[in-house]
C-alpha cells in the first residue's frame, strides 16, 4: 500500500526514490545553460566572420600594394611611380583605401613605398564596443643597378700646378674609395684619363690602334685624332692614325729644352716612372692601383678637354671590348674584366663620365708631314753641341752651314751624323730649329718656318668637345662636369657637356672634395645590389 503525505503527494520511500524525484524536479533548469552555450557559439562564429572579412580585405589590399609598388619601382617604368600605384588601386576598386605613396629616385635606383588602410566595419565586435576594425597594409619595392663603369677625365694642364693638383688628388682618391667600397666585388670599374694638350695613352693602350710608333719614341704614346672621330664615342682600330711625336711647341729660339707636347715634363732623365706617370689607366677594379695613378699624375702643358672626353667615352663603349681583349693579352687589364665595357643596358649597368677642368680648350700641336719621320737636313753630334744644316745650293759645293761660326763648308763638322727628325726635336725646340737651321743659313723667316713645321689645332676644339659629349649622352652615358676654378668659357663648355645643369658643379679650393664625394654618392647610393 502506497504511502502518501497528507496533501496527497506520495511520500519518499527511500533515498533512491528521493534522488529520482529531485532529478524530475530540475528538468527545466538546463534550458538557460543551453541558451548561453548557443549564444557563445553564435558570437564566436560572428567574431570569426568579422576576422575573416578583415583578413580577406587586408590580403586584397596587400596584394594590390605589392603588385603596384613592384611595377612602379621598375627602372623600365616610364610613368610617374605614384600615378602607377594609384592606377592599380583605382582599377581594383580600392582607390579610397590608399593612404600614401613615397618615391625615392636616384641615378641608379628607384624605391617606392605605399600604405593603405580600410575599415572592415565589424558587426559582432560592436557588441563588445569595437566600432572600428582597421585593415592596415604597407609595401615597398626597390630596383638598383649593380654594375658601374666610370671614366674619370682629369685635367693635368700647367695651370693645375700647386694647390689645385694637391686638392684634386685626395678628392679623386676618396671618389675611388666610395665607388669601390660600396660595390660588390667585380661590379665596378674605373678608368683614369689624365689630359693636358694631349692624352698619353701608354704603350699598351696605344698598341690597340693602327698608329705606327715613331722610331725611338717609346716614352710618348699620344695619338692624333682627326675631326671626323668626335661625332662618335667609338674609335676604329683599323683607321690609320699618327703617333703624336715628341717635340717642344712652347719654348723659344734659345731653348734646347725638350718638353714634349704629349706628356709635358721639365725633366725626363730617362726615368720610366716619370714617363709613365700620366699614362691612361684603363678599366680597373683595383682601388690601390687607381689611387696610385692619381698620386703619380704630374702637371704641365695646354688643355684639350675634347681629347680627354673622347678617350674617356671610348673606354665606356661596348664596341671597345676588343681593346680590352688586347689589353688583357698584354697584362694591362685582368682577365676577369673581359666582358667590359658592358653593353648599354640602363637597367643593368650605369656608365658615368666625370669631366674635370680648371681651364678651357686651348691648343694642341701636331708636326706636319715631312717633319715627323725620316732623315732631316741637319747633322749633329749625339749631344747636339756641334751641328750644321745642309742645303743643296746652286753653283757651289759649300752646302753645309756650320752653326758654330756661321760659315758654309763642303762637309759637315767632324763627329756629326745626319739626324732623323725625331732625333732633332729630341735635342731642340721647334723654334730653335727654325732659327738656327732655316733662318740663319737661308734667311727664311723663323715664324714662317715654325708654321711650316707645326700645325696648331685650336679653332674647332669646342665643337669637337660638344660633339663627343652629345654622342656620349645619346648612347646612355651619364656625364658629370666640374669647373674647378675655371674661367667662364671653360665652365660654359663643361656645363654644356654635362647631362643637365644638375650634373654640373663649380668648385674652388677644398670644395673639389665635396663635389667628387657628392657625385660618388649619387652613383652608389648605399650598396649596389640587384
Amino acid at each position: 500500500m502506497d504511502m502518501k503525505h497528507k496533501n496527497g503527494a506520495p511520500a519518499p520511500s527511500s533515498p533512491r526514490a528521493r534522488l529520482h524525484g529531485f532529478a524530475e524536479a530540475e528538468d527545466g533548469s538546463i534550458l538557460p545553460f543551453s541558451m548561453m552555450v548557443l549564444f557563445l557559439m553564435v558570437l564566436i562564429g560572428g567574431l570569426a566572420i568579422d576576422v575573416m572579412r578583415h583578413e580577406e580585405k587586408r590580403v586584397a589590399i596587400q596584394q594590390t600594394l605589392d603588385n603596384s609598388v613592384l611595377s612602379a619601382s621598375s627602372l623600365k617604368q616610364t610613368l610617374d611611380p605614384q600615378t602607377v600605384v594609384e592606377d592599380y588601386f583605382d582599377k581594383a576598386g580600392m582607390a579610397d583605401y590608399l593612404t600614401g605613396v613615397t618615391v625615392d629616385d636616384g641615378l641608379n635606383y628607384r624605391t617606392v613605398n605605399a600604405e593603405a588602410s580600410a575599415d572592415t566595419r565589424p558587426f559582432f565586435m560592436k557588441m563588445f564596443g569595437v566600432e572600428d576594425f582597421i585593415a592596415n597594409a604597407d609595401s615597398g619595392a626597390e630596383e638598383r643597378i649593380s654594375n658601374v663603369e666610370v671614366s674619370l677625365v682629369l685635367d693635368i694642364s700647367g695651370s693645375m700646378n700647386g694647390s689645385r693638383i694637391n686638392n684634386l688628388r685626395p678628392a679623386a682618391r676618396d671618389f675611388i674609395d666610395t665607388i669601390m667600397n660600396n660595390s660588390e666585388p667585380g661590379k665596378a670599374t674605373i678608368s683614369i684619363v689624365p689630359y693636358s694638350a694631349q692624352v698619353n695613352l701608354g704603350p699598351d693602350l696605344m698598341a690597340q690602334f693602327n698608329a705606327p710608333r715613331i722610331t725611338g719614341q717609346d716614352y710618348t704614346s699620344c695619338i692624333e685624332l682627326p675631326d671626323s672621330v668626335f661625332s662618335s664615342i667609338d674609335l676604329s682600330r683599323t683607321m690609320s692614325l699618327n703617333h703624336n711625336g715628341h717635340f717642344d711647341p712652347f719654348y723659344g729660339t734659345g731653348s734646347n729644352r725638350t718638353e714634349t707636347n704629349c706628356s709635358w715634363y721639365n725633366e725626363w732623365n730617362g726615368n720610366p716612372t716619370l714617363q709613365a706617370s700620366n699614362y691612361v689607366l684603363p678599366i680597373s677594379g683595383n682601388a690601390t692601383a687607381l689611387k696610385a695613378k692619381v698620386n703619380a699624375m704630374r702637371v704641365g702643358g695646354n688643355t684639350s678637354i675634347d681629347l680627354g672626353v673622347k678617350w674617356g667615352a671610348m673606354l665606356l663603349s661596348p664596341n671597345s671590348r676588343p681593346v680590352t681583349a688586347g689589353l688583357i693579352a698584354r697584362g694591362a687589364v685582368v682577365s676577369g674584366l673581359a666582358s667590359r665595357p658592358l653593353n648599354f643596358d640602363p637597367y643593368e649597368t650605369i656608365k658615368v663620365l666625370v669631366v674635370m677642368t680648371d681651364g678651357e680648350n686651348t691648343t694642341e700641336y701636331k708636326l706636319k708631314s715631312g717633319y715627323r719621320t725620316g732623315l732631316s737636313h741637319i747633322w749633329s753630334s749625339a749631344a747636339g753641341t756641334t751641328s750644321a744644316a745642309y742645303f743643296n745650293r746652286a753653283n757651289t759645293a759649300n752646302d753645309y752651314y756650320h752653326i758654330s761660326d756661321g760659315q758654309w763648308r763642303s762637309t759637315p763638322p767632324a763627329g756629326t751624323t745626319q739626324r732623323t727628325w725625331p732625333e732633332v726635336f729630341h735635342l731642340w725646340s721647334v723654334q730653335r730649329v727654325a732659327l738656327n737651321y732655316y733662318n740663319r743659313p737661308m734667311g727664311i723667316n723663323t715664324t714662317t718656318q715654325y708654321n711650316n713645321m707645326v700645325e696648331a689645332v685650336y679653332t674647332n676644339k669646342n665643337t669637337r668637345l660638344q660633339q663627343v659629349c652629345s654622342a656620349a649622352k645619346e648612347a646612355g652615358i651619364v656625364v658629370y662636369g666640374i669647373g674647378f676654378e675655371a674661367p667662364d668659357t671653360g665652365r660654359a663648355q663643361v656645363r654644356a657637356c654635362a647631362s643637365s645643369d644638375a650634373h654640373y658643379y663649380d668648385a674652388a679650393g677644398l670644395q673639389i672634395g665635396t663635389v667628387f664625394q657628392s657625385i660618388a654618392n649619387q652613383i652608389t647610393m648605399l650598396r649596389l645590389t640587384q
